[in-house]
């Protein structure tokens, strides 16, 4: 199971009645929103669809401006949907990529209707590992870093690290390390709970659940260890997996 198939999983277990809306913030190339709609469910994407991660070539035509819609920047990258629309937001691998984020949850919470349910999965400044490029603590320095490229380029010199696309280890190192500058705003565990807590009440972490559902039939390998320690564990390698409900 991968985060596509978790999240669809998640969704279809929260789905109550025929007017239950989802919205994947962040949707990329559709591949949640596809699924949910072949579990028939009222799913629907948005995206900004920037730069460092293009995928709106890969979006079929035919849900573009219908069920996936591009967000503009010149409406301030509002979520392009009406006030309480959705009964479920879910973002996979997003939000350390939103450089507001204060805008964002408000956003959400707007589109979201009363009593309505976040499913959020991202990587935190408390994350071991970078996880868009494999390498351990890549995050960590300040932006802008000349030592993150060395360190980077040492790392990948012994083999840790992915997507270096034939690169040398510097030009590899230097392309990461400026993608994560221009694309990239970590956050620590305190300051995202902080942020959602604005907007949003019960919190429920969900890593144990997570890395569980991902193992399937090997989480036997997982499932004796304390739940503290399975989340821990997830928090720091892969990073963190919970759940908010609208305050409203």
């Amino acid at each position: 199971m991968n985060n596509y198939d978790f999240c669809t999983q998640w969704v279809i277990s929260k789905k109550s009645g025929e007017t239950f809306r989802i919205l994947d913030y962040g949707c990329g190339a559709g591949q949640i929103v596809v699924q949910l709609m072949q579990n028939n469910v009222d799913a629907y994407g948005c995206d900004v669809f920037y730069e460092g991660a293009d995928y709106l070539k890969s979006v079929d035509p035919k849900l573009i401006g219908i069920k996936i819609k591009p967000m503009k920047e010149s409406e301030s990258f509002k979520i392009p949907f009406d006030d309480n629309f959705f009964d479920c937001i879910i973002n996979n691998q997003v939000m350390e990529h939103v450089e507001d984020i204060d805008f964002t949850l408000g956003e959400m919470n707007r589109v979201l209707r009363p009593n309505g349910v976040i499913l959020s999965l991202f990587p935190s400044m408390g994350t071991w590992r970078e996880t868009h490029c494999g390498v351990f603590f890549l995050h960590w320095f300040p932006k802008h870093s000349r030592f993150r490229v060395y360190y980077g380029a040492m790392c990948g010199l012994f083999g840790f690290g992915y997507h270096k696309e034939d690169r040398g280890i510097i030009e590899w190192s230097e392309h990461k390390c400026k993608w994560l500058d221009q694309y990239t705003h970590y956050r620590t565990n305190d300051q995202i709970k902080t942020a959602y807590s604005k907007y949003f009440k019960d919190i429920e972490h969900l890593e144990d659940f997570w890395v569980q559902q991902r193992l399937k039939s090997k989480k036997i390998l997982v499932s004796w260890l304390p739940a503290f320690i399975q989340k821990t564990l997830v928090n720091k390698m892969c990073g963190i997996m919970f759940s908010v409900r609208s305050a409203k």
